[in-house]
């Protein structure tokens, strides 16, 4: 997420020049007519949950109406406590209503809304939970400081201080921002690296995927690896922990694509898959089709396609011998696939994808840390990765312990609902 030309970061105590949308420590209640939707060992699970909760905000009452007792950890504690304990109600909650549809006991159009209404609590929960692990230290001073006046409002000082941090776009990890100059650059360089400029038109850019030139003005730079992972994570991603900055802006990292098939990319409404080559050729990929819904879409440009399902299942054609790396569009294709495995029947997406060699990846490889792929599939999938996605990771030395690389994973989440936050939720294939 990128900040204000020309404006640094503000501190917590700064006192913004337009106040931002305050935010508001919530308690996400699940109603019980919803939960009563889910199975009933779900509602057994949501109902000790709840009362977990209760007795969490309980202690949290205590605490604030004994301000001599009071301190920043305790009330940090309790807070995060209840984030998580609300983070694993909504989980429990998908879980049930996903149980129930493909039992065939929840309506299509019911379990799309709540399923959505789940992933973005869960999102904004997940954001602040991981706000208070990464920012801590930060946290605790500030809380510190408030400790000191004649009544401390902990609850208070808290919401202004993560009204601020997000307000200036501190996100948890850190993410840097992207400057507009660098990516300029970055474009200009990935045209060269592709040979995308039309010999007769400099202005005009080729696109592999739709196999046309067209001016500049439709034609997107695209991440394969967002930016907004940050450096440090993709770096731990992929093996190399000081590269980040280097892998994200690699131009193999990069595509020059028809700007609202990038938009589609983004969301994950295709992917893009290896092609099985001779030794020492260029590799070859294949356009997938993920998003079924959108088969009949019409391509709303100059193209020999006239529909975007025509583009399924067809090659993408290159200018010259320069290819993007393996490892990142698999790490595309990963991700995309264990979103979708949220919503779909069981081996549904494997099945999609799967290709004449019988692998739903046709070049096994080194791409991605194994600990890492395991902790992605269940913050992002809720599931356990197939054994088929294996092919393409590494064990890795120098591995991060299990909690810290699930805070990578809940923070690569955060990065694409908020992404997403925007965008129509809807299921991939009428079930």
């Amino acid at each position: 997420m990128g900040k204000s030309k020309g404006k640094g970061k503000q501190k917590a105590t700064d006192t913004p020049s337009s106040p931002p949308r305050p935010y508001l420590p919530r308690n996400y209640e699940i109603p019980e007519r919803t939960s009563s939707l889910a199975p009933l060992h779900s509602q057994k699970r949501i109902e000790l949950l709840r009362q977990s909760n209760h007795d969490l905000k309980r202690k949290a009452s205590e605490l604030s109406q004994s301000s001599d007792q009071s301190n920043p950890e305790d009330f940090l504690w309790l807070r995060q406590e209840q984030v998580r304990n609300q983070e694993q109600q909504y989980q429990a909650l998908f879980e049930g209503l996903r149980e129930s549809f493909a039992n065939g006991e929840l309506e299509k159009e019911v379990f799309l809304s709540l399923a959505s209404d789940c992933w973005t609590k869960r999102a904004k929960l997940t954001n602040e939970d991981v706000t208070i692990s990464r920012q801590r230290a930060r946290i605790l001073q500030e809380l510190g400081e408030a400790k000191h006046k004649v009544e401390p409002d902990h609850a208070a000082a808290y919401a202004e201080l993560l009204t601020n941090i997000w307000r200036s776009h501190e996100t948890p990890a850190g993410w840097e921002s992207r400057n507009q100059h660098e990516h300029s650059h970055w474009k200009d360089a990935l045209c060269h690296f592709y040979d995308a400029k039309d010999p007769e038109d400099e202005d005009r850019l080729w696109c592999p995927i739709i196999k046309e030139y067209a001016s500049s003005l439709h034609r997107t730079a695209a991440h394969i690896v967002p930016h907004s992972i940050g450096y440090s994570n993709a770096g731990y991603l992929f093996g190399e922990p000081s590269q980040g900055a280097k892998i994200i802006w690699s131009l193999r990292n990069g595509l020059v694509m028809e700007s609202t098939m990038e938009k589609r990319f983004d969301k994950g409404d295709f992917v893009l898959v290896p092609i099985p080559t001779d030794s020492g050729q260029p590799s070859r990929w294949r356009f997938i089709l993920m998003n079924e819904k959108l088969r009949s879409y019409k391509i709303d440009v100059l193209s020999r396609y006239k529909k975007i399902g025509d583009l399924d299942g067809t090659e993408l054609e290159f200018k010259n011998e320069n290819r993007p790396a393996h490892r990142f569009l698999y790490y595309h294709f990963v991700s995309t696939l264990l979103r979708y495995v949220r919503y779909e029947k069981p081996g549904w997406a494997e099945k999609r994808v799967n290709l004449p060699t019988g692998k739903i990846w046709a070049t096994p490889g080194p791409y991605l840390r194994k600990s890492m792929l395991q902790a992605l599939a269940s913050v992002i999938g809720d599931c356990e990765p197939s054994e088929e996605v294996f092919d393409g990771v590494f064990d890795g030395k120098g591995g991060k312990p299990p909690q810290e690389e699930k805070l990578i994973a809940q923070e690569i989440l955060v990065d694409r609902e908020q992404r997403m936050e925007n965008e129509k939720f809807e299921l991939p294939i009428d079930m």
